[in-house]
């Protein structure tokens, strides 16, 4: 029986040689980086010596990564800025901010300031003073306007008569009290006041040395003593008509907003300051909303007393009135706007507050204290778990002061 086999068997035909046998003239192979050529030699076919050649590149593919490239980098994930990380915390904190910047253009013409600066005081605060103030007037020309004209006294700390002889003046007023009445010891390292009176008014400052511009209570000083005065121009006889809160926590809110100049790192960090740090002494007292409902009854007095020379907002200076009571002013310009706050002003110099807030809000003031109340708890809250926003201040002596502003 005969088998028959089909198929084929692959031989590799031998590498070029030079002077190896080879079968065809012309023939050309590339081996080992050289080009070999079959010539005729004598009655010879042979390989010649061979060329060096270079073997060309494949171009990548539009569509396809290249091969010098086996993996695709990963880009890095994107870094949240400081404004993202403070929302994912879920307060509304930035919300004011963002309303207030980029700054609302001029309607009203801005406030007429004259100065009057000691011939002692430091340059450096004569500048920082007179720029913040020029700020502050921008800012508030779009939203209201203060009559007459204000003025600005900036002397040291030893000052006292000098300011005193032109808050007098300017006031029209006899205060023979006056140099009496400020504080002359040596733990003040800077003061700061307003006063109205007749459709005029003055804000005065006393201090000595040009570092505590930075100093960390300082910061929202100016833009905190200006909206004093957009209290006035809304009401004159502001002082005996809004409760504590609603005039020294709000001018500490607003005077963070505006001295942060729209920076949200800047402001988060002042208002740090003022929400936690501030209330250090007192914050195992705070047990809830019930505490903030407490605190805004407590406070629900006017700082001018009939017949009596004393400040009435006194006993809560160190309870938080310049500090997480900020928190009642930041509700009521969440929920009204800078317009609607200045209106709230506006009724309460004709209808008194209680009334004002009703009308402005359109329900019982039980039922927005407690709304108000329910507010500061929650931000509080927020804000004290937020140590990664603490401002890098240090201890410098008495004061705390934060380089570079925070």
């Amino acid at each position: 029986m005969l088998f028959i086999f089909s198929g084929s068997t692959s031989i590799a035909a031998p590498a070029p040689k030079a002077g190896a046998n080879c079968t065809s003239s012309g023939l050309t192979k590339v081996h080992k980086g050289k080009k070999f050529t079959c010539i005729k030699s004598g009655n010879r076919l042979i390989w010649n010596k061979g060329k060096s050649v270079t073997a060309p590149q494949p171009k990548p593919s539009a569509t396809s990564p290249s091969r010098a490239s086996p993996s695709i980098s990963q880009s890095p994930a994107p870094v949240e800025s400081f404004a993202e990380r403070w929302k994912a915390t879920g307060s509304l904190a930035l919300s004011t901010l963002e309303s207030a910047f980029p700054m609302k253009p001029p309607v009203f013409p801005k406030v007429n300031i004259v100065w009057r600066y000691s011939p002692t005081v430091n340059s450096k605060i004569k500048e920082e003073i007179t720029k913040q103030y020029e700020e502050n007037a921008t800012f508030w020309s779009a939203y209201e306007k203060i009559e007459g004209q204000l003025q600005v006294i900036v002397g040291t700390l030893d000052d006292i008569e000098f300011v005193c002889n032109w808050r007098n003046t300017h006031l029209q007023m006899n205060d023979q009290a006056c140099v009496r009445s400020f504080r002359t010891d040596k733990n003040r390292v800077w003061d700061a006041h307003t006063t109205q009176g007749g459709g005029r008014a003055t804000d005065f400052y006393f201090m000595t040395d040009p570092a505590n511009l930075t100093e960390i209570n300082f910061l929202p000083r100016v833009a905190h003593e200006f909206f004093h005065n957009l209290q006035h121009a809304s009401s004159n006889s502001y002082k005996s008509i809004l409760p504590c809160w609603a005039e020294e926590s709000a001018a500490e809110h607003f005077g963070t907003l505006v001295s942060s100049q729209g920076s949200a790192e800047k402001y988060l960090k002042m208002r740090y300051a003022s929400v936690v740090i501030k209330s250090y002494n007192f914050r195992n007292a705070i047990t809830g909303k019930e505490f903030w409902r407490n605190w805004l009854n407590q406070t629900d007095i006017t700082s001018s007393i009939p017949n009596s020379s004393l400040w009435g907002c006194q006993p809560f200076q160190n309870l938080g009135l310049y500090g997480s009571g900020l928190l009642a002013a930041e509700y009521l310009h969440l929920q009204l706007g800078i317009p609607g706050v200045l209106t709230l002003y506006r009724e309460a110099g004709n209808l008194g507050w209680d009334k004002a807030i009703e009308k402005v809000f359109g329900k019982s003031k039980t039922l927005i204290y407690d709304d108000i109340a329910a507010y500061m708890d929650k931000e509080y809250m927020i804000a004290a778990n937020q140590d990664w926003v603490r401002p890098r201040c240090l201890p410098q002596g008495s004061i705390v002061q934060c380089a570079g502003g925070l």
